[in-house]
């Protein structure tokens, strides 16, 4: 339903569902909503049942329990799971999203894990400290936080386009402004800014036993590589760059983020090979 327009864009349906097959979970990053996959909605739908949700407290998206944590948002994305009869299903998520799917898969409700420029995996509780003062710094600009100005739509988009993608000029108009709308309309970053975990991150990469991929964009200016701590491949975890891309490759390179979901989905379909 349509509560109201920001720059002209309907407020997105809160879940999105769409195709048919083998289930998969797509989660969103920070600030955002489902809208952000983009392209790769339908392509991924041809052949997955889709369940793209956006997260509580976002724009379009449930109203979040407080204090928002990570924690309790992973829980929400369980019980989505869990009321769509999905013991199981293979998810990607992108920054947060990315956290979130890696929480999920460590609680053993994936086939295979597709993270993005994934939240959470810090070189050291320093540097998520470090990132999150650059971030609060940033807020007011963009109209964030309880004393937000006003800010004109078309100067939104030139400050924040650049942020999500590399290539901005490369993101269709429509999908840009709906990104623009949907990052002024967050209603927990507050929240998320204090929790208690978040300096800690995600400790159990090498510990998950089911077909992982991480892709790490070398032009990201969200979480650039530097904040990564060492990731080091296992017999389930693959850590890739992707060359030329921003925070969010989806937008502009939806082919390619496509076929990498392909590409683990794919590893977990594969037969075992001898010990």
């Amino acid at each position: 339903m349509v509560t109201h327009m920001v720059d002209g864009v309907p407020t997105p349906e809160a879940v999105h569902r769409s195709g048919s097959g083998e289930p998969l979970l797509l989660l969103h990053g920070v600030l955002l909503t489902w809208q952000s996959w983009g392209a790769v909605l339908d392509e991924l739908a041809t052949d997955h049942a889709v369940l793209a949700p956006t997260l509580p407290g976002h724009w379009g998206g449930p109203e979040a329990a407080r204090p928002a944590t990570v924690a309790a948002l992973v829980d929400h994305c369980e019980r989505l799971l869990d009321e769509s009869g999905w013991d199981t299903a293979h998810i990607a998520g992108n920054s947060l999203g990315g956290w979130i799917a890696l929480e999920l898969a460590a609680r053993g409700r994936a086939r295979s894990c597709t993270v993005i420029a994934p939240a959470g995996l810090w070189r050291t509780p320093a540097a998520a400290d470090s990132l999150l003062r650059r971030f609060r710094a940033f807020a007011p600009l963009i109209g964030l936080g309880p004393d937000r100005q006003p800010t004109m739509p078309s100067l939104l988009r030139s400050l924040l386009l650049p942020l999500l993608a590399d290539r901005p000029a490369d993101v269709p108009n429509p999908l840009a402004k709906a990104m623009t709308a949907a990052i002024t309309e967050c209603a927990i970053v507050d929240d998320l800014s204090e929790d208690p975990d978040l300096s800690t991150g995600f400790t159990g990469l090498a510990e998950l036993d089911i077909p992982t991929t991480v892709l790490l964009p070398d032009r990201d200016r969200v979480l650039p590589p530097h904040v990564y701590a060492a990731l080091t491949p296992t017999a389930a975890v693959e850590v890739r760059s992707l060359p030329g891309l921003g925070h969010v490759p989806m937008l502009e390179a939806p082919d390619l983020i496509t076929a990498e979901i392909r590409a683990t989905i794919a590893r977990a379909a594969a037969p075992a090979r001898p010990a």
